[in-house]
C-alpha cells in the first residue's frame, strides 16, 4: 500500500468524525431548546424539525412556534465558547473569534421566505444552546433575536398578542401542512396536518352517501388453473358501422365551433403571467399600497418595465421588473401596508424607521410619524408601511463589488419610502 494513501484516509476519517460531532452537538442543542419550549401554556403550539421546500430540498427548520402573539421561527445553535455582539454583527469566540453574520441572514431569509408563503409575519429568532449561553443578554441583530434557550419561554410570553389574527389551532395545522416532518414518519400520522375537513369547516355535516356495489370475489370455490378459454370475437354489424359514419359526418361539422368557443372561454382564465397582459395599475384600485404607483417603482429602480403581481390581499402589492416566468415568481418590489404591519413591528419591537439588509433582498421598515435618513426635509410616514426590494449580484463578484450593488438596493429601497410616504393617505381612524 503506498505510503500516501493511508493519511488521506486517515484525514478523510478524521473529517467525517468532526462532522459526526457536529450533528451530536447540533442535536443536543436541539433537545435542550425543545425542552424549553414544552413549558409553554395551552394556545401555543410548537414543531420541531420541519421542512422548508418540501420536495424540493433538505433545508430544514429547527423549531416553529405559534402562539397568541404571533408566528416565531426559531433556529438552534449550539456553539461552543462565548457569544457576542460587536459592530452590529454576533460573533463567537473559541479559541479565536469568528463573526457569525451569514447564520444570522440565513435565518432571517428563511423567515422571509416563510411570510411570502402564509402571508403572516414570522419572527426570526437564534436560540443560544451552547454552555456559556446563560451569560449572553438578550439582543437583536441584524433583525433577528438573539435569546438564551434558557429565557426563550419567558420572552415568548411576555409578548404582545396579535390582534386579530387566525385561531393558533387551524394555523398550526397550516403549518404542519404547508412545512412536513423532516423525518421518515408515514403518510397521515401527524395529528396536525391540515385536511380538507378543516378548511370547509369541521362543524357542517356531510351528507351520507349510498355506498356503492362492491363486487366480491366468490372464494369458496377453488380458482381453476390452466389456459383459460378464448371467447369468440363478435362481429361488428352494419347496424354499427352506420353509426360511425354518422358521428363522424357530425364532428366535422360542429367540431370546429365548438373548440373555437372553447378556446375563447379559455383564453379568459389564462395565467396573465402567460400572455403579458397584467391588471391595470392606476388611481381606480382600491388598495392603499398602490399609493406607490408602477411608473414610480420603474422610475426610481430604473427597469425597463415593472408589471403588477396580482395578489388578493388587500394590504400586499407587488410587483416584477421583469416579465417573470413563472405566475408563481417571487415579487421583485413588495409593499406591505394594515394590520400585518402593525403585528410585525409589534413582534420585533419596531419603533423606528429603519433599512435591513439580507443577501439579495434589502427590506424599509417605517412605523407612522418616522422618517429614513436621506428622505426630503419634513417627509414622515403617515401610516405604518413595508417595503422590500429583491436584488442580485454579479457573477463572480468581489465584496467590493458586492458592497457596491448592497448600497445602490438601499439607495433605491430608501428614496421608494420615500416616494410611498408622501403618496400613501393617513389610515382612517377606527
Amino acid at each position: 500500500m503506498s505510503s500516501g494513501i493511508r493519511p488521506r484516509r486517515r484525514a478523510h476519517a478524521d473529517a467525517l468524525e468532526a462532522q459526526a460531532g457536529a450533528w451530536s452537538a447540533g442535536a443536543d442543542g436541539e433537545r435542550r431548546v425543545a425542552a424549553a419550549l414544552d413549558v409553554l401554556p395551552p394556545g401555543w403550539h410548537v414543531h420541531h424539525d420541519r421542512l422548508l421546500r418540501p420536495g424540493r430540498t433538505r433545508t430544514n427548520l429547527d423549531h416553529i412556534v405559534i402562539g397568541p402573539s404571533g408566528l416565531y421561527l426559531v433556529d438552534t445553535k449550539n456553539w461552543a465558547g462565548g457569544t457576542s455582539v460587536h459592530d452590529g454583527n454576533l460573533w463567537q469566540h473559541t479559541s479565536s473569534s469568528s463573526p457569525k453574520g451569514r447564520e444570522l441572514d440565513a435565518v432571517a431569509r428563511f423567515a422571509g421566505e416563510m411570510e411570502k408563503t402564509l402571508g403572516l409575519p414570522v419572527v426570526p429568532v437564534i436560540a443560544l444552546a451552547g454552555g456559556h449561553s446563560t451569560s449572553f443578554q438578550r439582543q437583536r441583530v441584524r433583525g433577528v433575536e438573539i435569546i438564551p434557550f434558557d429565557g426563550l419561554a419567558a420572552w415568548l410570553l411576555a409578548q404582545p398578542q396579535a390582534p386579530g389574527t387566525e385561531g393558533t389551532d387551524l394555523l398550526s395545522r397550516r403549518v404542519a401542512h404547508t412545512y412536513p416532518s423532516a423525518s421518515t414518519e408515514p403518510a397521515g400520522t401527524d395529528p396536525d396536518v391540515l385536511t380538507v375537513a378543516d378548511v370547509l369547516g369541521a362543524e357542517r355535516s356531510t351528507a351520507r352517501r349510498t355506498p356503492s356495489p362492491v363486487m366480491v370475489r366468490d372464494t369458496s370455490r377453488p380458482r381453476q388453473r390452466g389456459r383459460a378459454r378464448r371467447r369468440p370475437r363478435r362481429r361488428g354489424s352494419v347496424v354499427s358501422a352506420l353509426v360511425g359514419l354518422i358521428a363522424l359526418w357530425a364532428f366535422s361539422h360542429v367540431g370546429p365551433h365548438l373548440f373555437s368557443n372553447l378556446g375563447a372561454q379559455l383564453g379568459s382564465v389564462v395565467s396573465p403571467a402567460a400572455t403579458g397582459s397584467y391588471p391595470p395599475d392606476g388611481p381606480s384600485s382600491a388598495k392603499a399600497c398602490q399609493s406607490l404607483g408602477r411608473i414610480t417603482v420603474q422610475k426610481v429602480t430604473g427597469a425597463q418595465s415593472a408589471l403588477v403581481v396580482p395578489t388578493p390581499d388587500e394590504d400586499t402589492c407587488s410587483w416584477w421588473l421583469a416579465k417573470p416566468r413563472y405566475a408563481f415568481q417571487s415579487p421583485d418590489v413588495m409593499v406591505r401596508t394594515g394590520g400585518s404591519v402593525d403585528r410585525r413591528f409589534a413582534a420585533n419591537g419596531t419603533t423606528g424607521a429603519r433599512v435591513d439588509m439580507t443577501p439579495g433582498e434589502v427590506s424599509a421598515w417605517i412605523p407612522v410619524n418616522t422618517r429614513l435618513d436621506g428622505w426630503r426635509a419634513g417627509t414622515r410616514a403617515r401610516q405604518p408601511f413595508m417595503i422590500s426590494l429583491r436584488f442580485t449580484y454579479p457573477q463572480g463578484a468581489s465584496d467590493a463589488k458586492a458592497r457596491a450593488v448592497e448600497a445602490a438596493a438601499e439607495k433605491k429601497v430608501t428614496r421608494l419610502a420615500e416616494e410611498l410616504a408622501k403618496a400613501l393617505p393617513a389610515r382612517p381612524s377606527p
